[in-house]
């Protein structure tokens, strides 16, 4: 397994807990990135997303006026403010937002190595 480096930029993230599912949801910003660059990975009390968001095709010549949005490889550690079961982990990928949502573990087992969750993202359009 290859691990991402922690280079590029963060992007921005929600992570709330959900009392009715009993789960962890995490939002993470990553517009524009691609799909199949998407890895989420549990590391201890950590959720680690890696990906790309490649820079679009800018043939023409341009000078910037204001220029915010960072393109490239991303990485975002995220702490878990309680135990996952992360065998039950899922993902989707819709309008620019992944999700990931991960059910509360009813003990207290954390995972002492990495764990590269094995995810399914979905694309969805509205």
């Amino acid at each position: 397994m290859i691990r991402p480096h922690l280079a590029g930029f963060e992007p921005s993230a929600d992570v709330f807990i959900d009392e009715e599912s009993a789960a962890v949801v995490v939002t993470v910003d990553v517009a524009g990135a691609d799909p199949e660059s998407l890895r989420v990975e549990i590391d201890e009390a950590h959720l680690l997303i890696s990906g790309r968001r490649p820079k679009p095709d800018r043939s023409r010549l341009y000078s910037f006026v204001q220029k915010e949005i960072a393109y490239g490889e991303f990485t975002r550690r995220i702490h878990l403010p309680v135990p996952v079961e992360y065998d039950h982990a899922s993902a989707t990928y819709v309008d620019g937002m992944l999700v990931i949502t991960l059910l509360i573990a009813r003990e207290s087992y954390v995972p002492a190595t990495r764990t590269e969750i094995q995810l399914i993202v979905k694309r969805n359009a509205w």
